[in-house]
């Protein structure tokens, strides 16, 4: 299963931003904010897939933002190691692909902040996908 991925050169590529701006907090309460990954894989042929990578942020309780942010790469691959995969997204839930893509995703929730009540949030550079 080691050679699923044949070329490692891929660029992610931005999908989408969802924000929403919600309401301020009340005064010295306690804001917990949840982040989580969510990854799919889609078969563009029978050498290509193009990977998914979200990331969610959400406030508890409900104030300030909530957003996810979506990047993609496409990943060629060797199409028969991929079809022997029994799972396509635990496959690459563990490869470099997901450290790119949670990385470059990492950054860009760090943008997406900045200028926000609570300032740049550094999110992990690594997948966060709940158990």
């Amino acid at each position: 299963m080691e050679k699923v991925i044949k070329n490692m050169n891929f660029k992610p590529i931005m999908e989408g931003i969802n924000y929403q701006r919600l309401a301020e907090p009340t005064p010295s309460s306690t804001i917990n904010m949840r982040v989580w990954d969510e990854m799919r894989v889609e078969r563009l042929r029978h050498d290509a897939v193009k990977v998914y990578f979200k990331r969610n942020v959400k406030p508890e309780p409900a104030s300030l933002f909530s957003f996810d942010v979506e990047m993609s790469v496409e990943v060629i691959v060797d199409g028969k190691e991929f079809d022997d995969l029994a799972d396509a997204v635990a496959y690459f839930r563990n490869s470099q692909v997901a450290r790119v893509l949670a990385s470059t995703v990492g950054t860009v929730v760090a943008e997406i902040t900045m200028h926000s009540q609570i300032g740049p949030m550094m999110t992990a550079p690594v997948a966060q996908f709940p158990q």
